[in-house]
């Protein structure tokens, strides 16, 4: 039992290791359930804890990304490279910027 406290999100069940991890209730919109648990296909311990945190990294990343892209985020238009597809006059071929874009520029 002490192996699953030194491991984040990781149990034991039957001598096989398994990632878990519940999703943060602010991003709970985007799953169809509260909670990610699937085998990690190892007995090894080591095996077991590299796997994890790489898949930790990967889903903190992508969580970073939904919030980030979430319309409600304060200052989102404040933010490098928030240039929204219509604020863009494509109409011309010099791709000239309008005003609004332009002051942030």
């Amino acid at each position: 039992m002490l192996a699953t406290k030194s491991n984040s999100y990781t149990f034991q069940k039957s001598g096989v290791w398994y990632f878990s991890r519940r999703i943060p209730a602010d991003l709970r919109q985007h799953y169809r359930t509260g909670r990610i648990a699937y085998s990690l296909w190892t007995k090894s311990i080591r095996d077991a804890r590299v796997r994890a945190m790489s898949d930790t990294a990967k889903l903190d990343r992508h969580w970073h990304i939904l919030r980030i892209s979430s319309d409600d985020l304060p200052g989102k238009h404040l933010l490098a490279g928030a240039v929204e597809a219509d604020t863009i006059d494509t109409s011309k071929d010099d791709l000239s910027l309008k005003a609004s874009v332009a002051v942030y520029l």
